[in-house]
């Protein structure tokens, strides 16, 4: 009942919203601060020439709600007093702006006007986030041009990456993939269907405004709990204007990375336009921008290949990184008794002894390059390869003014994103990475406000979201199986293979079909301002499709450990993963070739927000909001369930899996999460006395999205089956000349499906989601004392919390076996499932964090010719689960029954960051203060230069053992630490980052007793400038030369080393972000 009763009021009151307006509010007063009423208030518009009209009330206030950015000109007329004027009114995108007036006793006729800047501080709300303005974003140093890389000056979050369609940022405490995007006041994420990522990374020429909210925001914003991330498009004004623009990158510009052996090819060009203006002046506006961007960059491919030697089976020179010699065994002299195994004379493979198949794919691993960096062998191949972009971006927007009492705005966005990558490896079909991919994405966005009385305003969006995705590899319809001898597997593409301390070959998507995904968001927000309260209530619906032809492994996937050539009594330092292909002895090989899948989610939500304005001033945020994710479904019910209490027909242990629609279930498989109430508080106070002082404190609840990807738990809708080796490398699933088992064991739905008699292999692994499944969520807090120091200039310091619980962790395996079971011989037998092999649960929301910051902040908005913003956060995070986007690398669990034991730093955990950005405007030059005549204006004025500067320290990673030694399928072992592995500053070296003496392998079958992250990775210094000239040509035209810098000083910013004990790369650093890159533009504005 409870659900029928919820449903029908979001159907029948549908009132969200998530604004891309402001609102401006204020006292009008007379000389002895008495409050006036019936003042009669016009807001004008000084772009549109569009006016709105509205009286004060009893208590003296004005409202002016749902605003698009602009300047705005506000006039005030009462009857005995003079007419007053505030000119030069900016209100920006999300915010509160208070504007109080005084009057002067006068006549009417008489009037007095006041230019200049509203004042910065946020006096109306306990909101923490960071306003990047126009200027910003037009004049900052961008690689391609695209507004994403401005997320990194925000105060309180970290920049993890980014490209042309999706950055990743940590806000606040929160995980990269939990953050709510807006564009123009509507969804712009996947996230109804739980792929919490940007739709696209819009180009700078059709962004107006960023803002970024981090914590105590209004309960009109949900569905995130890492913060929401607004963004207007550019709109028409009464004048026409446009421009035109190229950029472009040449890798003869650049630097060469630190390891690459060359610089990497890369033709790199962003061109494109822009018109706007009225078409009736004063009531409908457009404005259009198309960009191209056509990008061939060089990829360097920095990998550890077999040597000659290896290639022939002979690993009589292959040894450690201290030059130890690698013994490989032969598994097939296995002794169960002594569980020992004799070394391959001379450390050399016999030819006989080759598996067909496996020296058949061991052959096509590129040949090195170069010698490698250790004796190990490691990063003996260095090659470019070249990822090819074509992208266009079309962003079309109307804006039309029927009356006072309705305006629409109608907003259309393509996001045309194929991609191409070419092979570095010598057979274009083994490369991992070759690929062809095409993306499309669309959104069409209706906005319609209407007023119903001056004092109730409505505003309604619809936005519809149709997109495609079709990867595929480049091996495609070859016949690449027959080629390789491997039979029982699809012949249409070239198998995965995956052999550690190696290169991989083949691809992890061989090809999948997305085709249509759409989302549908219907938002609309009713306020309604009643004496000190300014109401807000609302709600939204989000629906979702995602049709999805997965076929990641239609022709198999096979890994290849050292296990099954190390010596079983004491495996440390011994086997290879090579040999074991040469064997044709694989640890792992699984077949995914799935049925067209048809998943469908909705969405709704209810909020209620009060701005309470207690006295002039202090005000009061109180919010409300409830939403709900219903259970995730196929429209065919093509979804698995696990039953961990049934008893299997098949094995008699406890455990079956389950099926949408089938005996007696319904066609969703989890409950749905109905009691998500998140209450908002937040005080803003102005104190008495303290002139340009603003305290403000909040607090709120914020949940996260529930589900990671759109085609879990499909087993039984796919051709797929899951061999593992039993006994971690005794006994093989399988030998590669057999070929690959194939099939289930028993095909039908229902009880047994999947399952085998104890003591056999297992033939599949499947996944599932946790029936009583609860949405995680955040509770976060704040307090922050702003001050105006002048010149349109504020300093602020600022604390942020956040603590989270049942937050989503990586997909874990339940079946692994108990630690006081753990023991040689075979494990699958003492699983707790042993019918099946991994069973693993879908995001469990097992997960916590807390998150403690403290920021200190300057910011100038642009004046005088300059702004600048600087931002430096000492924080502290912690987590019990990695998240899906990290800066460091922390493994993921190694002891399924004791996860208390994983709680340490999070890997975006930066303990210090200092963001800082500024544009300046050189103060000579025509309409500048010195040089501003004659042919020296024109030489040496209208120059600009821009600057961001990012300097943090590195994140948190882990240690874990190349070979594990648990036989308990498990995630990584981690090692044991026999003294602190942290090296000083200046002992450093690529390649030696840490001392790798430092940790050892545990003991077998015992977990090893490192933490989840134990050393900190490189940190981060980067520069990026800009140097800007304009040429002005009469009143209107205008041409602007920019040369661009990244990474300006060429600083080798590295990456993480290898954190697995045992690879040749253990310790070593073998990637740095990119080198200085330059980037030249041309503009051409009117």
């Amino acid at each position: 009942m409870f659900r029928i009763v919820v449903l029908s009021l979001a159907f029948v009151a549908l009132l969200p919203a998530q604004s891309s307006t402001g609102t401006l509010t204020g006292i009008v007063s007379d000389p002895s601060s008495a409050r006036l009423t019936g003042v009669a208030m016009k807001l004008t518009s000084e772009e549109t020439g569009v006016g709105l009209s509205a009286k004060t009330n009893a208590d003296g206030e004005y409202t002016f709600p749902l605003l698009p950015s602009g300047t705005y000109r506000l006039e005030a007329e009462l009857g005995g007093f003079q007419r007053t004027a505030r000119t030069g009114i900016v209100m920006e995108l999300g915010r509160t702006l208070r504007v109080d007036i005084t009057m002067q006793l006068g006549q009417v006729s008489e009037s007095v006007e006041v230019s200049g800047a509203a004042p910065l501080l946020e006096s109306e709300t306990a909101t923490v986030g960071q306003f990047i303005e126009n200027k910003t974003i037009a004049d900052m140093p961008l690689n391609g041009r695209r507004v994403g890389d401005l997320l990194g000056l925000m105060g309180n979050g970290v920049y993890i990456t980014g490209d042309v369609i999706r950055p990743r940022v940590s806000v606040g405490g929160g995980r990269a993939d939990q953050q709510q995007w807006l564009l123009d006041g509507v969804n712009s994420s996947n996230i109804a269907l739980e792929v919490p990522q940007a739709l696209f990374n819009p180009p700078v020429e059709a962004v107006q405004e960023i803002r970024i909210q981090q914590s105590a925001y209004s309960a009109e914003f949900g569905n995130s709990s890492s913060g929401v991330i607004a963004m207007t498009t550019r709109s028409g004004t009464n004048k026409y204007s446009g421009l035109l623009y190229e950029n472009l990158r040449n890798d003869k510009l650049d630097a060469r990375n630190f390891f690459a052996a060359s610089r990497p090819p890369l033709r790199w060009n962003v061109f494109g336009g822009a018109l706007g203006g009225p078409v009736i002046k004063n009531r409908t506006f457009f404005f259009s921008h198309v960009e191209f961007q056509r990008q061939r960059v060089g990829v360097v491919r920095n990998l550890t290949v077999p040597t000659e030697l290896q290639r022939a089976g002979n690993f009589s020179q292959t040894t450690t990184a201290a030059g130890v010699l690698t013994p490989v065994y032969d598994p097939a002299t296995y002794n169960a008794t002594t569980r020992a195994r004799t070394p391959f004379a001379g450390n050399i493979i016999p030819a006989s002894r080759f598996d067909p198949v496996g020296a058949k794919i061991a052959s096509y691993f590129p040949m090195p390059t170069n010698a490698p960096v250790n004796l190990a062998g490691a990063q003996n191949f260095n090659r470019n390869a070249v990822s090819a972009l074509n992208i266009t971006t079309w962003t079309s927007k109307v804006d039309h003014i029927f009356n006072d009492r309705d305006r629409v705005s109608v907003r259309y966005v393509l996001h045309d994103f194929p991609t191409y990558i070419t092979p570095a490896y010598d057979e274009p079909a083994a490369d991992p990475n070759a690929s062809n991919t095409v993306r499309r994405a669309h959104s069409l966005l209706i906005n319609e406000t209407h007023s119903f009385a001056p004092s109730i305003l409505n505003d309604f969006r619809f936005n519809w979201q149709p997109r495609s995705f079709h990867p595929t590899t480049l091996s495609i319809d070859q016949g690449w199986p027959a080629k390789l001898f491997l039979k029982g597997v699809s012949e249409r593409a070239f198998p995965r293979i995956n052999t550690a301390s190696y290169a991989p070959l083949g691809s992890t998507a061989q090809e999948r079909v997305q085709v249509p995904i759409h989302d549908t968001h219907i938002v609309d927000a009713l306020s309604i301002f009643r004496g000190a309260h300014s109401l807000k209530l609302g709600g939204e619906i989000r629906l979702a499709r995602n049709v999805d032809d997965l076929n990641s492994f239609m022709s198999g996937q096979f890994s290849f450990a050292l296990q099954p050539t190390s010596n079983p009594v004491a495996p440390a330092n011994t086997g290879n993963a090579l040999a074991s292909l040469f064997l044709g002895f694989p640890n792992s090989g699984n077949v995914l070739d799935s049925d067209l899948l048809d998943r469908r989610a909705k969405y709704f939500a209810l909020f209620l927000q009060d701005d309470w304005k207690l006295t002039q001033n202090l005000t009061l945020n109180l919010g409300v909001r409830w939403e709900a994710h219903t259970p995730k479904f196929d429209a065919n019910n093509r979804m698995n369930g696990f039953n961990a209490t049934t008893l299997n027909p098949v094995s008699g242990t406890p455990g079956v899996v389950t099926f949408a629609g089938r005996d007696g279930l319904g066609s969703q498989l989890y409950n749905g999460d109905w009691n998500n109430f998140m209450p908002r508080i937040g005080i803003a106070w102005k104190p008495k006395g303290l002139s340009g002082t603003v305290i403000r404190t909040g607090a709120g609840v914020f949940y996260q999205v529930p589900l990671p990807g759109s085609n879990n738990n499909s087993a039984g809708f796919a051709a797929q089956a899951d061999y593992t080796t039993p006994d971690n490398g005794i006994t093989a699933p399988f030998y590669m000349r057999d070929g690959f088992p194939g099939g289930l064991t028993s095909p039908q739905l229902g009880p047994a499906f999947g399952a085998v008699r104890v003591g056999q292999a297992a033939a599949l692994s499947l996944d599932f989601v946790e029936q009583e499944r609860r949405l995680g969520y955040t509770m976060q807090w704040n307090f922050s004392i702003q001050q105006d120091v002048g010149r349109n200039s504020i300093v602020e310091v600022s604390y942020l919390g956040t603590v989270g619980h049942k937050l989503n962790g990586p997909n874990t395996n339940i079946n692994q076996v108990r630690p006081e079971l753990m023991g040689a011989g075979n494990a699958q037998a003492r699983r707790p499932f042993p019918q099946f092999g991994n069973v693993s649960s879908v995001a469990p929301m097992w997960g916590n964090s807390s998150y403690h910051g403290v920021n200190f902040k300057y910011e100038k908005r642009f004046s005088d010719g300059l702004n600048l913003l600087a931002n430096y956060t000492f924080s502290k995070f912690i987590d019990d689960v990695p998240a899906a986007q990290e800066i460091g690398a922390t493994p993921g669990i190694q002891n399924y029954y004791d996860r208390r034991s994983e709680k340490a730093l999070s890997g975006n955990d930066v303990r210090n960051r200092f963001a800082f950005s500024s544009v300046y405007e050189l103060p000579w030059g025509k309409g500048r203060k010195y040089l501003n005549e004659g042919p020296v204006a024109l030489a040496l004025g209208g120059w600009n230069i821009g600057a961001i500067l990012t300097l943090q320290q590195g994140s948190p990673f882990g240690l874990t053992t190349q070979v594990n030694t648990l036989n308990a399928f498990s995630g990584g072992q981690r090692v044991n630490i026999v003294r602190d592995p942290s090296l000083p500053n200046s002992e450093r070296t690529v390649q030696r980052y840490f001392d790798t003496t430092a940790v050892v392998a545990p003991p077998q079958f015992t977990f090893g007793n490192a933490n989840r992250s134990i050393l900190t990775g490189p940190g981060l210094a980067n520069l990026n400038l800009s140097l800007l000239k304009n040429f002005k040509f009469g009143e209107t035209w205008n041409l602007r030369f920019s040369m661009e810098a990244f990474n300006a000083l060429n600083r080798a910013n590295f990456q993480e080393p290898g954190t697995a004990l045992g690879a040749p790369n253990f310790g070593v650093i073998g990637a740095a972000l990119d080198a200085r890159s330059m980037q030249l533009g041309l503009k051409l504005t009117f």
